[in-house]
């Protein structure tokens, strides 16, 4: 099973998939091209404490993505 935890201002939501599944697969990557075009930002979460990394494309044979707006700097 894959997660996207997608982070906002009213917390966090998750959304589930099977990798075997078209239909969960397609929402999933229908999610997350939708929020990273409005500029979150994505990063692969690794398994076993790996270093997490920033990703641009949706894979179904992730574990966690998590997406989170881009921060603003002053």
């Amino acid at each position: 099973m894959g997660e996207l935890r997608v982070m906002d201002g009213m917390g966090d939501t998750r959304l589930m998939w099977d990798p075997n599944n078209a239909e969960e697969v397609s929402n999933a990557r229908r999610t997350f091209n939708d929020l990273t075009k409005k500029g979150h930002i994505a990063y692969e979460v690794k398994r076993k404490g790996g270093v997490g990394e920033r990703i641009r494309t949706f894979d179904p044979e992730m574990s966690k993505v998590i997406l989170t707006p881009q921060l603003v700097g002053g």
